[in-house]
């Protein structure tokens, strides 16, 4: 998640100090620090202060490169992507590599008949994706994935594990495991790919 990151940059380009900035905010400089260090992330309530602060829409903070968006509202478009995230109280939880008590999976029931092409959807999940029911669409997992049918584009910062994925374009993970039959166009996985079938037209 690059909320720090895209805190720091907003902040340099509006000549703020982590001072100054704070004390808009009504926070220490310290909580600043952390948040652009990526120790910490900011109370989910000061989310939309810290958007009016630099003048920017909240999705803003989520962006993957603010650089190339220049912090303009209308340079970023609405993707349409149903974005997961989890809160502890009203902290945004930082996502770890390891599901834990303290970085439990987030479980997410979908349609049954999603894969009717009208439920056709994009999701991005802040953290371990677990889900008994078919995805009809893209999956970004900023750690691991444990799902049952994928039709879409994957990419997953971690492992996955699948009963089966029929992509029609790329997935982009670590390791892929306990999967029955996998269908893709690229595959780019840093470990190993156990799959009883295996279908792909070009590989790296």
């Amino acid at each position: 998640m690059n909320i720090g990151n895209n805190i720091r940059y907003l902040r340099l380009k509006s000549q703020k100090t982590q001072e100054q900035l704070a004390e808009q905010l009504g926070v220490s400089y310290q909580a600043v620090s952390k948040w652009e260090k990526g120790a910490n992330l900011p109370d989910v309530a000061l989310l939309p202060v810290i958007a009016s602060v630099f003048g920017v829409m909240i999705d803003t903070l989520f962006v993957d490169n603010i650089a190339e968006c220049d912090a303009e509202p209308e340079a970023i478009p609405d993707d349409d992507v149903i974005r997961v995230i989890q809160m502890r109280g009203r902290r945004v939880m930082k996502v770890t590599s390891r599901i834990s008590s303290d970085d439990p999976p987030i479980e997410i029931a979908f349609p049954r008949n999603c894969n009717d092409r009208t439920q056709y959807f994009k999701v991005e999940v802040f953290g371990h994706l677990v889900t008994d029911g078919s995805i009809n669409g893209d999956v970004v997992a900023h750690q691991t994935v444990q799902c049952g049918d994928i039709n879409g584009d994957l990419c997953a910062q971690g492992d996955v594990k699948a009963h089966e994925i029929h992509s029609c374009g790329k997935i982009s993970c670590q390791n892929i495991s306990d999967c029955y039959h996998l269908s893709c166009q690229t595959l780019v996985c840093g470990g190993e790919v156990h799959a009883t079938q295996l279908k792909c037209e070009k590989s790296q």
